[in-house]
């Protein structure tokens, strides 16, 4: 009972979530006067009021969908030591709640969803170094070579995504005015999204047939 609730809640918070993704890039004419496209756009833009007429249903879905992922990941922390336990609580705490504050934050407050954006990557990276090197380390039988990969693909396009951000100019809200039609940042900001979501099938599959 408590396994199929864990798995619901989580499928529900990712339904959420691709519910506003899906429904704020429908019919979507931003500030460049340009369809949306993964190519040339960044997520966050379908939560900026100034531009996306249907901003409020992807920032509302980050801030309801994302505590039903929190519930999921809490309840599928692999029994270990108190201190790695607490330390995954803490990192998916921490995480989660950076996730809700790009909700509140949308990119017209620019500073403070900027903050929570980089704040939410870093933190999803660095679960993703602990997750790896805890099952490599001290659990290497008890997950699929699928579910490590997916762990290193998002590692990997999370970095890369990160890298990008650091080194992101300042002056980039002007480009995106006149955007140019492929932009790499985007790119892996929507690829580290799709990892996001690979590793979340994942995770269901190992929770699903854990004993």
């Amino acid at each position: 009972m408590k396994k199929n609730s864990t798995i619901l809640a989580g499928i529900i918070g990712v339904l959420i979530i691709l519910y506003g993704i899906i429904i704020s890039s429908n019919n979507y004419l931003g500030c460049s006067q340009q369809q949306y496209s993964v190519l040339n756009h960044f997520v966050s833009e379908l939560g900026q009021y100034s531009c996306s007429t249907k901003a409020n249903r992807f920032n509302f879905s980050l801030i309801i969908g994302t505590p039903f992922l929190i519930f999921f990941y809490l309840n599928i922390i692999p029994k270990s030591s108190r201190k790695i336990n607490l330390l995954f609580r803490l990192i998916i705490l921490a995480m989660g709640s950076s996730a809700v504050l790009v909700g509140c934050f949308s990119m017209d407050s620019i500073i403070p969803h900027l903050v929570s954006a980089n704040i939410f990557f870093l933190l999803c990276f660095f679960a993703c170094l602990l997750f790896i090197i805890y099952f490599q380390l001290i659990k290497r039988q008890e997950v699929s070579k699928y579910f490590m990969f997916s762990a290193i693909i998002l590692s990997i396009s999370l970095l890369i995504n990160i890298i990008q951000f650091i080194n992101l100019d300042q002056n980039m809200l002007n480009i995106l005015k006149d955007r140019p039609p492929v932009l790499f940042i985007c790119i892996i900001e929507w690829v580290s999204l799709a990892a996001m979501l690979l590793f979340f099938i994942f995770s269901v599959n190992h929770y699903k047939n854990k004993d």
